[in-house]
């Protein structure tokens, strides 16, 4: 069938049954793509590959170096847990 009609082009009074015929196949072909790429979306190997990739993104620039920011957090928060512990260590040592 090559009457390449679509669903809002046909009416059912003004139709043939080859046109209806035509509109439903198309139709049917619409909504098997639209599946078909929800499908895609929500995989979980999709899910989680673009959750890899945003949190990368947090951490290290386009060029591949890590972010500056990241990387004065990091050494902040070893720095402040290594004082936290030479700090309760020489307390305990006093009492």
């Amino acid at each position: 069938m090559t009457d390449n009609v679509y669903t809002s082009d046909v009416t059912v009074d003004s139709a043939s049954p080859s046109q209806l015929a035509e509109s439903i196949r198309l139709r049917e072909e619409r909504l098997a793509e639209n599946i078909d790429e929800l499908v895609g979306r929500v995989h979980p190997k999709v899910l989680a590959t673009r959750a890899a990739n945003k949190a990368k993104s947090g951490v290290v620039d386009e060029d591949g170096s890590p972010k500056p920011e990241v990387v004065a957090l990091g050494v902040g928060a070893v720095l402040g847990v290594a004082a936290l512990i030479v700090g309760l260590s020489g307390r305990s040592k006093r009492g």
